[in-house]
Order: structure tokens, then C-alpha cells, then sequence
């Protein structure tokens, strides 16, 4: 029999759990602690923008007061930047009295022009607006007289934004990476608040409340807008008394861009460069014939297709159609095969989702003070055991509170990849997983762990087609998509209600007065002590968890022999 005394002793082993929750740590993320100087503007900081410092300011554009090291930019001029400029206000339409053709809109539309100066690498933003007049788009200046002065000049916000792209896809223009080797950081210092004294008018909040405070995007700012063949809202040829006020005598389906692309869908234009004209041309239609050829680079349009006929032609088609046969026997009945037009047709549309998914990604403060992400992904559901795919929102977001109303905040979005990669490495491996984090004045205050890397897209379209829509990145917004969007006979009604208005269309209210863009880790020690050198200009007074600078370098020295790093988290 068991000793009863066997079995004397207490149970109950309870102790703290700290899995989510340190006043200290220790990690291994980089080694060693940087003792903090100053604010941290290394060779990463690839974007800075200071609204305080009139050198950014061009009019009403914008530009870097830093660069990219690794930024390409030859000099490029866009021929066809008006067929997708005017949609966010690059050019800006209003309607002439008078002109019952529209003139001035169809000299937009094919007429504008953008030449990029070589070796120009900042990122240029220009504020959005539109020509529908449906929408306002509120920003201005301001310079305080009182109280804070020690900010200096600020952007306030109310339904405006601005935006603009950092990579042209087919052009030798890049001033920001598509992918980053292991990290990326976006750093603001802004002022949230709830409303806006002065505006009048509708702004894209009140039209798509769910979308308010958005206050940085990345990805692509719209759908594509050829993604059909709009034959215009009056389709006699010729503007008539009592047409559309969009009424163009040009329409959509007889334009082409300036290297000859129609802006009906028509497949991808392929560059050709070779000496033997027998691997590029064709006998008829579909390929230039060989009498064309004179040596150079060439461009092939490959037409956008489906297939209509799937039935084998040489097995339903005879040689007669009930003809007498050589012998004089009567033939079979059957089709010539004269009348075969072949498996496929053109397609008058293609899928404008199939290029937008986890290509938009937006980062918000809600009007509770929660911050986080939205992002565009993919859907697929099973309907008659048929896989049928769409676009889904993915979100995450910290508790409320977090962001405070009508005080200044340095906020950070820091991505970390759980592996380096470098090198072709870049342009060839799948996205990676890794961790987002948000800093709120130096301290971390939400993550999410499994976060899949963003990589932004091009457009599946001729680059003359999609000229500045990739690759866009917001300041104080989201996109509007297609929300603006004009073509010939205006606005194209099936345009509307796509993914990336109905989901990112919305602002954030309040003031920007800084925003950084670094292509390198940023660790905390660093977004603490940027955060902390410049408080005093916010007036924000960080509170005693924070340890001073030879603090931190006094126990840098001790962690120094175990090869660790200091780190703190909320």
C-alpha cells in the first residue's frame, strides 16, 4: 500500500507569464545598440518629407528631401500620362462653355505630356483631386502663430491627400525598391482629430464612412480603366444637341495610345530585337508581314482571347457540302472547313481584379484610436464544386486608445522579414512571412506576427496604358480608385463601385507634419531615440520608462559580452 505521505505536498505551482508583456528584453534582432545622437537619417532614409522645410515644395507638389541609393531614373517622357493622369488630378478638366465636343477633354486625355529630368530621384506627391465635382479634397497649410510654435509649419488635413508613384513599369524610372532585403519602416508625426473647421462639400469619408483615416497606402492606386471596351454614352459617333455632357466625338474604341496600342483590350505588346524575321512575323493578321521588318526593335501586340469553339476541326468538318464527289457519288453533308473562324474569339473585357489582388494595402487610425492595416487580398469559395475566386479584406487592429485625439504622435509601421534575401534573390522569390509591428511614441503598442510581405505589381497591360497607377504610395489617404475616373464620353459607369474605392476611398482628418521612408530595419532603440530627440518640438513629454542615453550605452556594454541586444516593449 501507497505511503499516504508520498503525496504530501502542494500542487499548486503558480507562476507570472510574461509571453506578452516585458518591461526589458533581451533579443538577438541586431547587435549593437546604437547610442542615440540625434535623429537616425543614415542611408536607409530613403523618403523624408518636412512640411516645416519650404525646399519640398513646387507650387503644390512635393518632393524628397532625401533618396534612394539604388534609384534609377534615365529620363523618361510619358506621352499617354493623360489617359490615366486626369482620374487623380495630375490634370484637371472643367468644362468649357461652349464647346459642345468636348475639345479640351479629348486634348487632356491624349494631349498631356510629363517628362521626368534624368538623374531627378526624389519622390514626387501631388495632391489629389477630381473632375466629376462630386467630391472635395481639402488641404492646407498652416503656420501657428500660438501655441505650438516649435512645430513649425504643418499639412492639415480635411478630405485631402496626396499621392504619387515611385516606379514606372517598362521605363528606366525607380526612386523607391519594390522589395526591401530584410525590413522596411514608415515614420510620421501627425495629430488626429475628429472633424474639420471650414470644409463644405462632400469629402470621400462621408461617402464611404468604413474607409475614414487612412493615412498611408502603398500599392496600386487604381484598377485598370481599359479593362473594357467603353463605346461611350452616346454612341452615334457624333455629339448631338442633348447628349452627355461627357460627349466626345472620339470614343474609346477608335483611340490609341502614342506607340499605336488601342485602348480597347488587346493583349500585351511584346519587344522584339533579333536579326531573324522568321522567329516574329506572321503571313496575315495577328503579326506584322516580313516586307515590314527593317531590323530594329519591334513591337507585336498578342491579342486578348478566349476560347468560343473547342470542337476538333478535322474531325467535324468534311470536304463537301453535299456535292458530287469525283467518281460522281454524292457527298456527305457536312461543313467546309472555309467556315471555320478558328477556337478563339477577341475578348471586349478582361477581369479588373485579377491584377489588384494584395496589391493595395492601407494603414488606418479609426476614429477610436485604433491603429492598423487593410488589405486587398483573395477570396475563393465553392459554388457546384467550381473553385470561383474574388477579392476579400484582410484587417488587423490594435485596441482602442491607442492614437490620442488632437495631440501629436510619432507613429511607426515597421516590417520585418523572418529571412534576409538579396540580389536576383529579390526579383525571383516568393513573398515572404514575416512580422508587422506599430510603434506609438517610441513604444510598441500592436503586432502581428505571420504578416505576409507586400510586394507591389504592375498592371497586366501595355505599360502606355497604365502610366502612373502602379506602384503609388498615399500621404494623409487611401486611393480613390475609379472613383474619378474619366475617359471619352466621361465617366465610364461600370467603373464604379471596384474594390479599391469601395474598400480604400477615404482620408485621414487631422494634421501631418513629418513622414519617413527607411528600406532598412529601424529597431526600437532607434524609433525610440528619434522619437525622443525630437519630442520637445511636438511638446510631447515621454514619460520615465524610458531609459536616458548613457543608460543605454551603459548597458550595451554589459549586454556586449553576451553578443545580445537592448530592447523594450510596452
Amino acid at each position: 500500500m501507497a505511503n499516504i505521505n508520498n503525496h504530501n505536498f502542494n500542487k499548486y505551482d503558480l507562476r507570472l507569464s510574461n509571453s506578452d508583456y516585458w518591461d526589458l528584453f533581451l533579443t538577438f534582432d541586431e547587435f549593437p545598440v546604437t547610442p542615440c545622437t540625434g535623429v537616425y537619417s543614415g542611408s536607409s532614409l530613403a523618403v523624408h518629407y518636412d512640411f516645416n522645410n519650404s525646399s519640398i515644395f513646387s507650387g503644390t507638389t512635393i518632393y524628397s528631401l532625401t533618396t534612394w541609393d539604388g534609384a534609377v531614373n534615365s529620363g523618361v517622357t510619358m506621352n499617354d500620362i493623360g489617359l490615366t493622369g486626369i482620374d487623380n488630378g495630375l490634370f484637371t478638366y472643367n468644362k468649357v462653355s461652349g464647346d459642345t465636343s468636348n475639345i479640351s477633354l479629348v486634348n487632356i486625355l491624349t494631349g498631356s505630356t510629363i517628362t521626368l529630368t534624368p538623374g531627378d530621384n526624389r519622390l514626387i506627391l501631388n495632391p489629389v483631386t477630381g473632375s466629376t465635382g462630386l467630391f472635395v479634397y481639402d488641404t492646407k497649410l498652416v503656420t501657428p502663430n500660438s501655441g505650438l510654435t516649435s512645430v513649425g509649419t504643418y499639412l492639415e488635413l480635411c478630405g485631402g491627400f496626396y499621392q504619387g508613384y515611385y516606379k514606372l513599369d517598362g521605363y528606366d524610372y525607380e526612386v523607391l525598391p519594390t522589395r526591401v532585403p530584410k525590413a522596411w519602416v514608415a515614420e510620421f508625426w501627425l495629430r488626429k482629430s475628429d472633424s474639420c473647421s471650414g470644409t463644405t462639400g462632400t469629402t470621400l469619408n462621408d461617402e464611404n464612412p468604413n474607409n475614414e483615416g487612412f493615412f498611408f497606402y502603398m500599392g496600386t492606386r487604381a484598377e485598370n480603366k481599359f479593362w473594357n471596351c467603353f463605346d461611350g454614352l452616346n454612341t452615334g459617333g457624333t455629339c448631338t444637341t442633348g447628349s452627355t455632357s461627357g460627349c466626345t466625338d472620339f470614343k474609346e474604341t477608335n483611340i490609341r495610345t502614342s506607340s499605336g496600342v488601342p485602348l480597347c483590350p488587346s493583349g500585351m505588346t511584346t519587344e522584339y530585337n533579333t536579326d531573324n524575321n522568321f522567329l516574329l512575323f506572321s503571313r496575315g493578321v495577328g503579326g506584322l508581314m516580313a516586307y515590314q521588318y527593317t531590323g530594329q526593335t519591334t513591337n507585336i501586340i498578342n491579342p486578348v482571347t478566349e476560347i468560343t469553339d473547342d470542337r476538333n476541326p478535322f474531325l467535324i468538318y468534311s470536304r463537301a457540302d453535299g456535292g458530287n464527289n469525283c467518281d460522281g457519288s454524292t457527298g456527305a453533308t457536312g461543313s467546309l472547313s472555309s467556315t471555320y473562324s478558328g477556337s478563339t474569339s477577341l475578348l471586349s473585357q478582361t477581369n479588373p481584379l485579377a491584377d489588384i489582388i494584395d496589391n493595395a494595402i492601407g494603414f488606418r487610425i479609426t476614429s477610436d484610436g485604433s491603429i492598423g492595416y487593410r488589405l486587398l487580398t483573395v477570396t475563393a469559395t465553392c459554388v457546384n464544386e467550381v473553385t470561383v475566386s474574388g477579392t476579400s479584406i484582410e484587417e488587423n487592429y490594435s485596441i482602442s486608445g491607442t492614437v490620442e485625439n488632437d495631440i501629436w504622435s510619432h507613429v511607426a509601421i515597421r516590417f520585418v522579414a523572418d529571412y534576409k534575401i538579396e540580389g536576383c534573390d529579390l526579383e525571383t522569390n516568393p513573398s515572404r512571412l514575416g512580422t508587422l509591428y506599430f510603434y506609438i511614441n517610441g513604444k510598441l503598442k500592436h503586432y502581428v506576427e505571420g504578416f505576409s510581405e507586400f510586394i507591389a505589381k504592375r498592371l497586366f497591360d501595355n505599360k502606355e496604358k497604365q502610366q502612373g497607377v502602379p506602384f503609388n504610395i498615399s500621404l494623409g489617404g487611401g486611393s480613390q480608385g475609379l472613383v474619378e475616373s474619366i475617359t471619352f464620353d466621361g465617366p465610364d459607369p461600370y467603373d464604379i463601385n471596384m474594390p479599391i474605392a469601395s474598400n480604400f476611398a477615404g482620408t485621414f482628418i487631422g494634421d501631418i507634419s513629418q513622414f519617413k521612408f527607411y528600406v532598412d530595419d529601424m529597431d526600437v532603440t532607434k524609433l525610440t531615440c528619434n522619437f525622443l530627440s525630437e519630442a520637445s518640438r511636438y511638446s510631447v513629454l515621454p514619460n520615465d520608462t524610458f531609459l536616458l542615453t548613457d543608460e543605454i550605452s551603459l548597458i550595451n556594454l554589459i549586454l556586449q559580452e553576451n553578443g545580445q541586444e537592448l530592447d523594450w516593449l510596452p
